[in-house]
């Protein structure tokens, strides 16, 4: 059973079991872009600014390498 508080006309029943099958490739994101695959390691910042600065460059990356296997994907497919 999955329970939400979001509203059923916001996010209907199959919508929210789609949402949470989801959440383990967030998990898997947030794994990824702290480890081997991109290779960014901890850096320690205590300025508000140089963390979100920090956490944006970190989803970036992870983005781009998600792109870019999507995009090899697409051409090993064929």
């Amino acid at each position: 059973m999955i329970r939400t508080s979001v509203e059923t006309e916001i996010l209907d029943a199959p919508s929210t079991v789609k949402a949470y099958k989801k959440l383990s490739q967030v998990e898997q994101a947030f794994r990824s872009y702290k480890t081997m695959d991109l290779k960014v390691r901890p850096i320690y910042h205590h300025l508000e600014e140089r963390v979100k600065a920090h956490v944006f460059l970190c989803m970036l990356a992870y983005y781009v390498e998600w792109h870019r296997s999507q995009a090899l994907a697409q051409l090993t497919s064929r």
